[in-house]
């Protein structure tokens, strides 16, 4: 697993040499309070998150699949070690977002209230997990092209489908007094749980597929 970490490790610093930067500057906008900070926190996450999908793409363009067949390395591993990069880069990147926010503390006018930084919070670890979750399985099966587009399909369909879900509960009184009565801060724990329990059978789903594809 250590072996795997750093190839992939060495790969990234040779092509992600600038993605620091962005990292530093999309961290600081979004822990300082100004009107664009959630999305900048979730831009964030969205582009961490395709570091190990991005990753099996330079392994598929370079052989690295069929050669690491000759290593006596189970799918299961080789499946668990993307899934930690990710998790890796995901918690760096949090870290940033936490970082910047701690400074902003000492700082007068500056940064997210109370609300605004659990709320950030909340949703850059759901934006980080769920492309995360969804893409895994399809980049196993299909390469990362097509994942790519099934990726892009899904997120329009789903936009649609939202859209119209509230757009309908906006016209229903008793389910738009449900949600409004909701503490925002149970929201704000459910929402990263459910992306950690998304990821989770992700997992499980990519275990099989690479299994599936190897036999």
């Amino acid at each position: 697993m250590k072996g795997l970490l750093l190839k992939d490790w060495y790969e990234l610093c040779y092509q992600y040499g600038w993605f620091l930067l962005l990292l530093v500057a999309a961290g600081l906008t979004a822990a300082t309070g100004l009107p664009n900070a959630t999305f900048w926190g979730c831009y964030m996450m969205i582009m961490v998150a395709m570091i190990p999908l991005n990753s099996m793409g330079y392994d598929e363009k370079s052989g690295w699949q069929i050669y690491s067949r000759c290593f006596p390395v189970p799918s299961k591993q080789l499946v668990a070690e993307k899934y930690l990069l990710g998790i890796i880069a995901q918690f760096g990147a949090l870290c940033v977002y936490l970082l910047f926010s701690a400074i902003f503390l000492l700082v007068p006018e500056i940064g997210n209230s109370k609300d605004e930084f659990f709320m950030i919070l909340s949703l850059m670890i759901t934006i980080g997990f769920v492309p995360l979750a969804v893409m895994m399985p399809l980049n196993i099966r299909f390469g990362l092209e097509k994942a790519r587009i099934i990726l892009i399909l899904f997120l329009i369909t789903a936009s649609i489908g939202m859209g119209a879900i509230f757009a309908g509960v906006d016209g229903i009184p008793l389910i738009r007094d449900f949600f409004a009565s909701l503490n925002p801060y149970i929201i704000y724990g459910i929402l990263p749980l459910i992306s950690i329990c998304l990821l989770a059978v992700s997992y499980v789903i990519s275990i099989r597929v690479h299994q599936k594809k190897e036999s």
